[in-house]
């Protein structure tokens, strides 16, 4: 049986998100992960301009509208997906802040008009192209070119099905990354480095330390 994808706080919390038949086109993130994110993130989406690419039916997105994001460009591939993500938009009345686009994830056209600076980025790649060496480099290749459009302390979140070695963790323009594991998903959280002198713009405050980890 399918699970069902369900918005977890905020304004909509509890409102349950369209998702397509079957259970071999999208893999959202389990509402322990998602949870874990959103605390580790507490304070960070209030009125924060969002990015969720591989954005699936909204999962990460509209959560983050929520809870107080002022906007947030999902981005994703799949036309059946893609509906899907368009409807819970409509259902949600979050269409004057929800910017939903067809497009690959990994190509410049995913970032391209996006009202930067970003402050969150989530990275949700589809496993099967996270396992190929070709895409594992593809999704890290786009992680260093995400830092142009993100504010200086802005979060990166990354989600791969293994923890990334430490001779490849490293993104360019990015700290971290702190790596958090549940079972065969593990969630990378890397901070935007600052781009410039302190007061430039699309500067943003330090980012808190994240609360440590339950044992």
């Amino acid at each position: 049986m399918q699970s069902r994808v369900i918005i977890m706080g905020g304004e909509h919390r509890s409102r349950v998100l369209r998702t397509p038949p079957g259970t071999e086109v999208t893999r959202p993130m389990t509402g322990r992960v998602k949870e874990s994110i959103f605390n580790v993130l507490r304070g960070w989406f209030e009125d924060a301009v969002v990015l969720d690419l591989f954005a699936g039916v909204g999962t990460m997105g509209l959560e983050a509208l929520s809870r107080g994001a002022r906007h947030a460009t999902l981005v994703e591939r799949d036309r059946g997906v893609l509906d899907c993500l368009e409807e819970n938009v409509r259902a949600l009345q979050v269409g004057d802040r929800a910017r939903p686009v067809q497009a690959d994830a990994l190509s410049p056209a995913a970032l391209a008009g996006i009202p930067a600076p970003v402050t969150v980025a989530f990275m949700d790649p589809p496993y099967p192209l996270a396992e190929q060496s070709s895409g594992r480099r593809r999704i890290l290749e786009q992680c260093a070119r995400l830092r142009d459009s993100m504010a200086d302390g802005g979060w990166l979140v990354l989600r791969l099905p293994y923890a990334l070695g430490d001779a490849e963790r490293a993104v360019a323009g990015f700290s971290g990354p702190e790596i958090r594991s549940f079972g065969d998903m593990h969630v990378h959280l890397y901070v935007a480095e600052a781009a410039s002198a302190p007061g430039a713009a699309g500067a943003a405050p330090e980012p808190p330390a994240p609360p440590e980890a339950s044992p």
